[in-house]
């Protein structure tokens, strides 16, 4: 919801609901232009195509989607971002459409999987953290474990392997 030029920045406003494959493509645009948006100072230009190629494969993402089935965060009527938990307590995907960044959406979504991860009884969540989603989970008490370095199309892209004990 917009008021005057500016978000409405309640959380209040964020429901985060199970995956449902109407929000499909919406989800794949959101990852895109999630990607594309950060700054050309922490990924270049070609890494960040290397990472989330240009146009997204919309087939690939249907697929991961239904097998993945994440969590999406809806604020007012829009997809906000989504998050993915697997059994053995690794966040995978987790992204906030940059409209939507420092609004309380990945706060919410990750309160979201973390009462699901205490409910499943798990000992710990590990993610693979970019740099920009580092520092955030620093300060949600994940640890540095080791930096990975991925391949991809004549890029290096890194991450970091982290871990938060439960």
């Amino acid at each position: 919801m917009k008021i005057g030029n500016t978000l409405d920045n309640s959380t209040s406003k964020i429901e985060i609901k199970a995956y449902s494959s109407l929000y499909a493509i919406e989800i794949c645009d959101l990852f895109h232009s999630t990607i594309h948006a950060i700054d050309t100072d922490i990924y270049s230009k070609a890494e960040q195509e290397a990472w989330c190629p240009t146009p997204p494969d919309y087939q690939m993402w249907l697929k991961r989607l239904d097998n993945t089935q994440p969590w999406i965060a809806i604020f007012g009527s829009r997809l906000a971002g989504f998050i993915e938990l697997k059994d053995d307590g690794y966040i995978d995907c987790f992204y906030v459409h940059p409209d939507f960044q420092k609004r309380g959406v990945a706060r919410k979504l990750y309160n979201h999987v973390l009462d699901l991860a205490h409910q499943k009884n798990f000992s710990q969540l590990s993610v693979d953290a970019s740099k920009v989603a580092m520092p955030i989970f620093q300060k949600w008490g994940f640890i540095i474990k080791r930096a990975n370095k991925i391949y991809r199309k004549n890029q290096v892209l890194i991450n970091y392997h982290m871990y938060k004990t439960l």
